[in-house]
Parts: C-alpha cells; sequence; structure tokens
C-alpha cells in the first residue's frame, strides 16, 4: 500500500514512542529517521506546463504517478520554494521518458542570483541522486536545458535533502569540494554554448605566433570588421620565443576574458622525450616508438614522469587563470587522427585517448584544477572518429577541424551530432569559413574557429565582415557576462 509522507511521518512517531527499553524502562536510541525530503508540498512554479492537469505542484507531491511536463521546448525550469533559507546537499529526480538530455541543478536566495550547484550535459534519466557541497539556498531550480526527445521535460518526483539521501537507478554524484569563481563560470559558459545550442554560433579566431603579441589575428579580424570574435584562442607552443612569452600569451587570455571573450588554449608541444623548446619539424611534428608510447602512458614510467612535470609546468599558467576567474576551454591534442603529431594516430582505449585521459586525471585530480571546459579534438581526413573517444566522461565539447575541399557537408555535421551525441559540437578550426546561410543550416555548432593567419589568405574581408555581422553569428559584445 502507498502512503503519503504525512502518514509515513506519524507512523514513525508511533514507532519511536513505544521503542522503550523495558530493564529499566529507559528509552533506547532509534535509528536514525529517514531524511526529510525538504522539497514536500513547498510551493512549486514552471516555465511552463504542457496542459493544467501536469502542473509543476506534481513534482512535490510524493505521489510516483503523477507528473510535471513542460510544453515541446527547451531551457525550461522547474523551481522549489522552500519558503526559508535551508541548507541543500542532495536532489533526487524522477524523470518520465521524456527527460533532460543536459540540465542543471541550481540554488538561489533571492530569485534572481542562482548558482549551479551540479550538472549533467550526458543525462541516461531515470532515477538520479544528486549529491553537491551543502550550500544555503531558499530556491532550487531544476533547469532542464536540452530534451532527449520530441516532447517537453517531465518529471514525477523531484526531491530535496539537507544531507546525502535517496537511491535509485541511475544516480550519480555530483561536484564535491570547493570549488573557485572560475568554476562557476565555467558551469556558466557551458550552460550558455547549450542555450544558444539549434539557434547560434559564436565567432572565433586563433592566434597562433607570436605569443609576443598574442592578440595579433584578433586584432586583424577586428580592423576588417570592426568587431570583436567572441572567441578568443592561445597557444603555449615550442620555440624558444614562444616559450619564454607564456606569460604574455596568459596575461592576453585574462585580458581577453576580461574584456567579454571565451578563452580556449592549446598544446602544439614537444614530446616528454626533448625538452620544452623544440622545433616543428623533429618535435612536434615526430613519432614515438610503441615502446616509448608505452611508457608514457604507463604510471611510473619514466616518460610517464616526463610528461606529467611538463604538467605541473601547465599547471602553474592555467591555475593563475583560474585563481583569476577565467574559465579556459582546453584542447590539449588537437586532430587526434592526424598522424605526423607525436601524440596522434593512435586509436583504441590504449591510443591518443589513453594520452587525454592521463591529462584530464593529473590536471584535475592532482593538481586540483577546475576550471577547464574539456575539447575533444578530429580533423575531417578521416571519419573514424569515434576510435579516439577518451570517453565521454573525459570532454565536455567535441569539435571539429575542416580543412578538406568538401568543406562544410551535411554528412560532417551528422556524423559530429551522432558522435557527440547529446553533447556540444563545435568547428575547431578551419581556413575557409563558413557562411551564415550555412551556419544556419547546421545550427548545432556550439563555435567556428578560423586558424589565425589562414583566415585571412582563404576569406576575402567581405566574406570575413558578412561572417561577424550575420545575425546568427555572435561576436564578443553579444555574449552575456559569464
Amino acid at each position: 500500500m502507498k502512503t503519503t509522507k504525512a502518514v509515513t511521518r506519524k507512523l514513525i512517531a508511533l514507532v519511536g514512542a513505544f521503542a522503550i527499553f523495558v530493564s529499566g524502562f529507559a528509552i533506547m536510541p532509534m535509528k536514525a529517521m529517514a531524511a526529510e525530503n525538504l522539497a514536500y508540498m513547498r510551493t512549486a512554479t514552471a516555465s511552463s506546463v504542457e496542459n493544467s492537469s501536469l502542473s509543476a505542484a506534481n513534482a512535490v507531491d510524493a505521489n510516483g504517478n503523477t507528473r510535471w511536463a513542460s510544453s515541446y521546448a527547451d531551457n525550461q525550469n522547474l523551481i522549489i520554494d522552500l519558503w526559508q533559507t535551508t541548507t541543500v546537499s542532495s536532489v533526487k529526480i524522477a524523470w518520465e521518458a521524456a527527460y533532460a538530455a543536459s540540465y542543471q541543478v541550481q540554488v538561489s536566495n533571492d530569485y534572481n542570483s542562482w548558482t549551479t550547484v551540479y550538472s549533467n550535459y550526458n543525462s541516461s534519466g531515470g532515477t538520479q541522486t544528486i549529491n553537491f557541497t551543502p550550500v544555503n539556498a531558499r530556491y532550487v531550480k531544476l533547469y532542464c536545458i536540452h530534451r532527449a526527445t520530441q516532447w517537453g521535460f517531465s518529471v514525477y518526483e523531484f526531491e530535496i535533502y539537507g544531507s546525502s539521501s535517496g537511491s535509485g537507478s541511475g544516480s550519480s554524484s555530483g561536484n564535491t569540494g570547493n570549488h573557485s569563481a572560475a568554476y562557476t563560470a565555467k558551469q556558466n559558459v557551458l550552460n550558455y554554448l547549450y542555450t544558444i545550442k539549434g539557434s547560434k554560433t559564436v565567432i572565433g579566431i586563433h592566434n597562433r605566433e607570436p605569443n609576443s603579441y598574442p592578440a595579433k589575428q584578433t586584432d586583424q579580424a577586428h580592423a576588417i570588421t570592426g568587431q570583436y570574435a567572441g572567441l578568443w584562442s592561445g597557444d603555449f607552443l615550442y620555440s624558444s620565443d614562444d616559450v619564454a612569452n607564456r606569460w604574455t600569451m596568459i596575461n592576453e587570455a585574462k585580458i581577453q576574458w576580461n574584456n567579454g571573450c571565451i578563452v580556449q588554449l592549446m598544446l602544439h608541444v614537444t614530446p616528454p622525450t626533448q625538452s620544452e623548446v623544440g622545433q616543428w619539424n623533429g618535435g612536434v611534428c615526430s613519432q614515438l616508438s610503441d615502446s616509448q608510447w608505452n611508457d608514457l602512458i604507463t604510471n611510473g614510467g619514466s616518460l610517464n614522469r616526463a610528461w606529467k612535470a611538463r604538467l605541473d609546468i601547465y599547471a602553474n599558467y592555467l591555475q593563475y587563470l583560474e585563481d583569476n576567474g577565467v574559465p579556459v576551454l582546453f584542447r590539449p591534442f588537437h586532430e587526434m587522427n592526424q598522424s605526423q603529431f607525436w601524440w596522434a594516430g593512435r586509436t583504441g582505449y590504449n591510443g591518443t585517448a589513453a594520452l587525454f585521459r592521463l591529462t584530464k586525471d593529473y590536471l584535475e585530480n592532482e593538481k586540483g584544477l577546475d576550471n577547464l571546459i574539456w575539447v575533444w579534438d578530429m580533423q575531417d581526413l578521416s571519419y573514424n572518429w569515434s576510435d579516439y573517444n577518451p570517453g565521454n566522461n573525459y570532454w565536455d565539447i567535441f569539435a571539429v577541424d575542416i580543412y578538406n575541399s568538401d568543406r562544410f557537408t551535411s554528412y560532417k555535421y551528422n556524423l559530429a551530432n551522432q558522435v557527440a551525441g547529446n553533447k556540444l559540437i563545435a568547428i575547431g578550426e578551419c581556413d575557409k569559413l563558413p557562411t551564415a546561410q550555412k551556419l544556419a543550416e547546421q545550427p548545432n555548432w556550439s563555435f567556428v574557429m578560423s586558424w589565425a593567419e589562414l583566415t585571412f589568405s582563404y576569406n576575402t574581408n567581405s566574406e570575413i565582415q558578412n561572417l561577424y555581422w550575420a545575425t546568427n553569428v555572435l561576436i564578443r559584445d553579444e555574449l552575456p557576462d559569464f
């Protein structure tokens, strides 16, 4: 027999009253009562409802047969007013079949300023229990970003707890520990890219060389269009001059972020068999033997230790950006199917994907960085992209570098969507820019980044202007304050 929360509380109280230890009639300590669902019968509002019988109140009535359902559109929310500021550390979501493929849990004390405490951009629905660092909040929002079905978003129950509680199939842990301001900004950037998915694309440009002038191509595009690209990209690089000017490049990243740009960083660097300063040919473009590769990806190997020592260096720069509130789209191993690079061209679990996993695990788990948005990047020179997947939990955005003469085909676009699933896709690099019409036909590209000097040799000034000025393309001044 199904009981309501009110009946359950009464039964617990009665049992507790009769829990008497007979010898001496002392009251025995009872087992701890189940944590209270703070959302039960609280005020629930929603951005939309499918119809009046599927109201927001159904999500907090402790009746698993009723549900809230939104209209058939992305970017909907369900907000619970707890009536007073309360310590919250866990939520439990029982999705109906029309679940959110990507969503966030946010909290607020004033209903205006919201903080993201959990994000899931690859949800599989079901019942999910999410634990996060305890936070004081009056309002808790389930922000549903992208639908998994053609229908709206639908939730049987949305429960809120003051301590880790609940269980169920498909449970998942949220982010734990104290996060930096850059982490919140990172979540805001990701959230924004999901909100524009299917409608707008951020325009970006890479600044390849020199690191002594790390906004060279950005400034050149501005001189042509009168606008700054929405994404600025820089590189750690390998020449003696560029290595010596890495701090100049990192400071530029901070300046670009403070001016309103999304920031990306790349690693065109030498292999761990060489010193930091090196060459393009024979350095960045070189090969490791199979035994060297195994030594690199095996914990404790000499090249493994050498690469981690290299990551210690990069982490200093990335930590500086984190300390200054700057999130970074981080693309450490671009064009993972481009075999000319020392890191690339190795398929399978122990191939290039293993180095990607090693790098992410070390920078986040060992160095404690939480400001990185991980970009997994391939090139259109082959289409076995899934053979290089580090694992869906290891990347946030799937990017494709488009250089083949057939350019922006529907095949590449559809394959990118297929490989990414519900996650974001992007044009990681290109020489020839797509037109605004092409982006309207392929609206899921979250950003498109032209490659440095190739921007100006493969595109006329009018072509660059037309793209930067297009209504479905976002420049720096059109981005929100993250």
